[in-house]
């Protein structure tokens, strides 16, 4: 009998799942702010870890007065992988706005149109400073959103999540409500606002959650049992209906689980009423990858459009994507994105979207330019 003495090769090939880009991978995210330097950078900056964030030469710079490394510190601490099956994200851009502050708008609203040339970002995450003032970030965060519309109508949509420097649960309440000598205010589906205490780790739960979950399902990795600022029922009830994401310990039985009371939009604060059916971030994400695989159908399949079938090919793509959704539960039935000739341009596409997510009523319409 033949015996065998040399133990078989095995190859073992990783395959990593932070390169999916198609819902069930890690959001990728640009951070916009200010850094403290003399001047703002030019480049967008892509980093893979907080080492190459970090560094004084190909990064933003040193610790010291830099209140965006603590910030980047978080989001990859939370998007460290605990086991190799976990979700992660591949890297993150920075936009670096040296001694920007909020009372001039345009260096804001640069950055993101610049942010336009990434075409994998899916999250912006917009960090003010402390002693920047309440109208002034209003004013940046509105025209922010008007901006985010337009990204929705290209078929490009996203998200924007802003947070102030150090600000308290009752000043960042204002950023919804306003004051007495402040009417601004700013409530839209597509602007989350999140609690200043680890901004990064709250952003990165969001990114590594799946478009079709809601983010405060899942445990934070990197928090532990009485991180989060301690709150009253009341208290947390005040702050979820005033628009704002925090982090909490939920605590159902003998153990506490650190995770997201809710994630909310800004729209969250109108009255139950008046609140968009989006208002929810995971159904406006679930719009949101809905737009973006409609996309994948149909944009491929423009340069085809001089024969007859086209458009019954292309419907009939965008029928199974929609079937699929229905049949996977993401979506109701009543889902469907109809493809029609744009008479005013013979090169482009009208997709006219109705989705019905989970957990709304009702459809929700709109129109996308191809």
């Amino acid at each position: 009998m033949a015996m065998i003495n040399e133990t078989p090769k095995i190859k073992v090939h990783k395959e990593d799942s932070t390169s999916l880009q198609n819902g069930e991978g890690g959001e990728v995210p640009i951070f916009i702010g200010a850094t403290g330097k003399e001047s703002p950078s030019t480049e967008i900056y892509e980093f893979k870890n907080y080492k190459e964030a970090s560094s004084e030469t190909k990064g933003i710079g040193l610790p010291a007065n830099n209140y965006m490394l603590p910030v980047l510190q978080d989001f990859f601490d939370e998007t460290l992988k605990l086991v190799s099956d976990d979700i992660g994200v591949p890297h993150i851009y920075v936009k670096d706005l040296g001694n920007a502050t909020a009372s001039t708008a345009a260096p804001w609203i640069n950055a993101k149109k610049d942010s336009r040339r990434k075409l994998d970002v899916q999250v912006e995450a917009y960090i003010f400073k402390s002693t920047d003032t309440l109208d002034k970030i209003v004013d940046v965060l509105v025209t922010i959103a008007e901006s985010l519309k337009e990204d929705t109508l290209k078929g490009r949509p996203r998200i924007a999540y802003a947070t102030v420097q150090g600000w308290t649960d009752a000043q960042m309440k204002t950023l919804t409500q306003g004051t007495e000598d402040i009417t601004k205010k700013i409530r839209d589906i597509d602007i989350g606002l999140i609690e200043w205490n680890k901004f990064g780790k709250h952003l990165a739960r969001i990114c590594l959650t799946p478009y079709y979950d809601e983010p405060g399902y899942y445990q934070f990795r990197s928090v532990k049992e009485g991180e989060f600022s301690e709150r009253t029922d009341a208290e947390e009830e005040d702050l979820q209906l005033k628009g704002i994401i925090f982090g909490h310990d939920e605590k159902p039985g003998k153990t506490a689980f650190p995770k997201i009371n809710l994630a909310v939009s800004s729209d969250y604060a109108n009255e139950e009423d008046s609140r968009d059916q989006l208002c929810l971030l995971h159904t406006n994400r679930n719009v949101n990858q809905l737009i973006r695989d409609a996309m994948e159908v149909v944009y491929p399949q423009l340069k085809r459009r001089e024969t007859e079938t086209f458009i019954e090919e292309v419907q009939a793509d965008l029928d199974d994507l929609c079937s699929e959704k229905i049949r996977q539960g993401y979506m109701k039935s009543g889902t469907r994105v109809t493809a029609v000739e744009y008479k005013d341009s013979p090169s482009q596409l009208k997709l006219k979207v109705k989705a019905a997510p989970v957990n709304i009523t009702g459809l929700i319409e709109l129109d996308v330019i191809v």
